[in-house]
């Protein structure tokens, strides 16, 4: 290791505390021995994941080497948090991969003392994180004790004391432990993670379609059978898959409007009824007020009728008033077919298909999310046509996300947008907006 002390006449060297993960593709020389530009192209889609994440967290990368990325985090709970989704993102990545294409990281992380040159970090705080990440298996994570002391209260996963390890030319034995295979990162207080699955389902797409094209030319060009009849079947199930959801929502969208229009006819009844008695009323107060005209009557008497004539103009208007407002209800009601879309700041928006069904001014709506879990849509269509939305969603690691719309309704047209709530950590927070059309 070259002599890092300070030359004379020159300024002394900076030095700071922080957290440094190193990371390292398994079997990186052996896979570019196969196929070069097959390798080049997979890990160019798993290292935008693991940028994408990492600027989330609010870390950065300060070097890299060939397969080795080195990042460095203020937080150690940060650091985990990360490498833990990142890890869980590229294992998501590498099930949509031929075997051969597999890739996976071995993850180091210690927090220790670290020498600033310029925007790059030398010294045993980064030394240390690199000699972890060799003694760690494929796909693995494994820490210091200087981060475990660190998180061991502040993050729920489950560990693996791996006792004092001796790695080559670090002087002293380190503390080690690793994270357990599909541990999950989770706070006491309710996060909304949108962003980290954002940023991975844009990197997917990025990555994915690019890749995806080359593979069919390079099935293609070598005339490989095995691999055409892998990607025949892939496309049938994907294919499949998609039908199979297509026509559950259909399913549900009909059970859905039946119910709403026996419920709606039912309503209707009771609203005539109320509204006949209103009228009945109102035509016999007319009807009293008349007879009390016609009799010889004092100036008291007079005034009474007058008084009664008023009241019985009163409720005529509300009964009026109040029929306008359940006819502009049915109005919005019926199915309508939209989608809801969330604006990513460096990659676009992000669209998924959403149906509603507006029911006496109450709209109701759900989807499946990408971690195969319900998220839903509630509010409100009021009568001067403003509408409200309330999204509960969920993020792939299972944590919840919330947004409130605002918009209106216009000709059969509803638009809505808003904010996903975000916490203080995140540097960024996301639109997102909505558009339906109602169904013929």
């Amino acid at each position: 290791m070259p002599d890092q002390s300070t030359p004379q006449g020159t300024q002394p060297l900076e030095r700071r505390l922080a957290t440094i993960l190193c990371a390292d593709v398994a079997g990186y020389s052996k896979m570019v021995a196969e196929n070069e530009e097959r390798t080049v192209r997979v890990f160019r889609g798993h290292r935008e994941i693991f940028e994408s994440l990492v600027n989330l967290h609010r870390g950065r990368i300060f070097n890299t080497a060939g397969d080795a990325l080195l990042a460095e985090f203020n937080s150690a709970v940060e650091a985990v948090r990360c490498a833990t989704e990142i890890q869980a993102a590229l294992q998501t990545r590498n099930e949509h991969l031929a075997p051969q294409e597999k890739m996976q990281f071995r993850m180091g992380i210690n927090l220790g003392d670290v020498i600033i040159q310029g925007g790059d970090l030398l010294g045993d705080g980064v030394n240390v994180a690199a000699r972890i990440q060799t003694a760690t298996a494929p796909g693995g994570i494994c820490i210091s004790g200087s981060v475990y002391d660190q998180i061991q209260n502040k993050l729920s996963l489950n560990f693996t004391p791996l006792g004092k390890q001796t790695y080559k030319n670090i002087p002293k034995p380190v503390l080690t432990y690793t994270i357990n295979e599909a541990a999950a990162v989770t706070t006491p207080s309710r996060r909304a993670r949108w962003q980290v699955m954002a940023a991975i389902i844009a990197a997917l797409a990025i990555a994915g379609a690019g890749y995806w094209g080359y593979q069919q030319y390079d099935l293609h060009r070598t005339k490989q059978p095995q691999g055409d009849a892998n990607l025949a079947a892939q496309l049938a199930a994907q294919k499949q898959s998609t039908e199979q959801a297509q026509l559950q929502t259909q399913k549900l969208m009909a059970e859905e409007t039946r119910r709403s229009a026996l419920e709606e006819r039912n309503k209707l009844g009771q609203e005539r009824k109320r509204l006949e008695a209103e009228k009945h009323a109102v035509e016999e107060a007319k009807r009293e007020a008349q007879l009390q005209t016609q009799k010889p009557m004092a100036e008291e008497p007079q005034r009474r009728v007058l008084e009664e004539r008023k009241r019985s103009e009163v409720a005529t208007q509300h009964a009026a008033s109040t029929a306008a407002k359940e006819e502009s209800k049915l109005a919005s009601d019926g199915s309508y077919s939209g989608q809801l879309c969330t604006q990513l700041s460096y990659k676009g928006p992000f669209c998924w298909p959403v149906a509603l069904v507006v029911r006496n001014g109450i709209a109701e709506g759900s989807w499946i999310n990408a971690a195969q879990k319900t998220s839903r849509a509630t509010g409100t269509i009021a009568a001067d046509g403003s509408v409200q939305l309330n999204l509960t969603g969920w993020t792939p690691t299972g944590n919840p996300a919330e947004a409130k719309l605002l918009g209106r309704i216009v000709d059969g047209a509803i638009t809505a947008s808003g904010q996903w709530k975000t916490n203080s950590f995140w540097k960024n927070s996301y639109a997102v907006s909505g558009e339906w059309k109602r169904n013929p």
